[in-house]
């Protein structure tokens, strides 16, 4: 056996050989640093409910018990760090399931904008107290909702924070 067969079969044990083990395309090694660096990306922005972050262990136990397959910490943390360039599909496809993405979002050629847009504003959302001010919001007309937007821009300004961003993605 090989080398990188053996690690293959590390990275996936207990799992059956399968179509969905093989290597990624040539996209995703054709530019070492992009998994690595959406990893890392998904890993600052989709935080747990109390606003930490993922440990590599909650990931991995998440992904076990949707049913996906048993990959080690030092696999996710190669992954990670850009170590290992050419993962296993199942593994993306299981990463992708627990950030909530699209798997389209580890691809070298597909643009992240949108997706990393959204993984901001999810993450804004969990700050404490902003999901109390939107609720509080519910029932109030266009006029009123105005008027509170207006007083924590005031607000912002007077605490010497720099004007919030239209994180709704209407335009202005």
């Amino acid at each position: 056996m090989s080398e990188r067969t053996a690690e293959r079969g590390k990275a996936t044990a207990r799992q059956p050989a399968s179509t969905t083990q093989t290597p990624v395309a040539a996209q995703a090694s054709a530019e070492p640093g992009v998994i690595a660096t959406r990893l890392q990306y998904l890993f600052e922005h989709k935080r747990k409910p109390n606003g930490k972050r993922y440990s590599y262990r909650e990931v991995l136990t998440a992904i076990e018990k949707q049913g996906g397959p048993t990959l080690s910490i030092g696999y996710l943390s190669q992954l990670s760090t850009g170590a290992r360039t050419n993962p296993m599909m199942d593994a993306l496809q299981a990463l992708a399931r627990f950030f909530e993405v699209p798997l389209s979002y580890f691809d070298a050629h597909e643009n992240t904008a949108e997706t990393n847009e959204k993984l901001k504003l999810v993450a804004a959302l969990q700050h404490a107290g902003v999901q109390e001010v939107a609720m509080r919001t519910v029932g109030l007309p266009p006029e009123s909702i105005d008027l509170v937007l207006s007083m924590i821009d005031r607000v912002r300004q007077v605490e010497g924070l720099p004007p919030a961003e239209n994180m709704s993605g209407a335009d202005e």
